[in-house]
């Protein structure tokens, strides 16, 4: 059956769901971290960057503003990647980069930090196998759309001229719930409270009608 703009409404209303009981679980503002680290905060902030973008997206999308929604996924992801690479992988220096006063020196010195595709690389072996094979997977088969999309190539200007299917947007959805989800579970490894870490990593069943499958769809949009 055909997906209908009233399927990807329904979509986005479930994935507000989602979010809410995400927020819940985590305790809202009152998240109790397990330590005050450098390291932690930086993720802590990472992570919650990364949500704050899937929220833009969803947003945009309910508009509808489906270029600049699509466009949200990239920017999610790589927030992710920042945060799980930050707790996993980078080293204490790296991390001082990134607290040091805001300045230009200070700019150009966060400017050398790597890239995605190099924090990818880092984070395998360190960080949870699942997690690392969720963002690679995201980066593999999407990048070239989404980077088309960032910077108004052509998918941008195609999608633009001949509309976006439903079905392309729903997919969309449910690949940023699954970041979503993941930088929840983030947070709630930063907690240090293996109790809300286990729920945590249950909710998939709960929600699997707004969640990517293991394997999350391409946003390419052209099968």
């Amino acid at each position: 059956m055909t997906a209908t703009f009233g399927d990807l409404g329904r979509l986005l209303d479930r994935s507000g769901d989602l979010a809410r009981e995400l927020n819940r679980m985590l305790g809202g503002e009152e998240l109790r971290l397990h330590d005050d680290s450098t390291r932690t905060l930086v993720t802590l902030s990472a992570a919650q960057t990364s949500m704050e973008h899937g929220v833009a997206l969803r947003t945009l999308l309910a508009q509808p503003l489906p270029t600049a929604g699509i466009s949200m996924m990239r920017l999610q992801h790589e927030a992710l990647t920042r945060a799980a690479w930050l707790l996993y992988a980078a080293t204490d220096e790296q991390i001082d980069r990134l607290v040091a006063p805001l300045d230009a020196a200070a700019e150009k010195a966060a400017a050398k930090l790597p890239m995605a595709k190099t924090m990818l690389d880092e984070i395998v072996g360190k960080a949870p196998l699942g997690a690392v094979e969720m963002l690679t997977h995201v980066k593999d088969v999407n990048a070239p759309a989404l980077h088309s999309f960032v910077h108004g190539g052509i998918h941008a200007i195609q999608r633009g001229l001949t509309g976006y299917p439903v079905e392309l947007l729903a997919n969309v959805v449910r690949s940023s719930n699954g970041l979503y989800t993941m930088a929840g579970m983030l947070l709630a490894i930063l907690s240090g409270d293996e109790t809300l870490a286990k729920r945590m990593s249950k909710i998939q069943p709960r929600f699997a009608d707004c969640l990517p499958p293991l394997v999350a769809p391409t946003v390419r949009g052209d099968t």
